[in-house]
């Protein structure tokens, strides 16, 4: 472990040694931090993250054109024609 290699060179006073084993823990723990995030970008620029779409159904609507009455085109003159025939009856 490199915090007793610290310790023990702290305690004995060995400058050197201290410095040595305190570089080679941070060393290994920013290797360690880097492989972490390499890793995450990494997976991240690879998959995609799923979102839900919501598709809405249409909805059938009728729409009533002028000049039409239940699918069939009418012309408003035959419409007037069919009533005045009607009421010469």
């Amino acid at each position: 472990m490199d915090s007793v290699k610290i310790v023990d060179a702290a305690i004995a006073g060995d400058k050197e040694s201290f410095m040595a084993a305190f570089n080679s823990a941070i060393a290994d723990k920013v290797g360690d931090a880097l492989e972490v995030k390499k890793v995450e970008v990494a997976s991240s620029l690879i998959t995609v993250p799923e979102t839900e779409v919501e598709i809405d159904e249409p909805t059938n609507v009728e729409t009533e054109i002028e000049g039409s009455v239940d699918g069939e085109s009418t012309d408003s003159n035959e419409v007037v024609d069919e009533v005045e025939a009607s009421s010469a009856s």
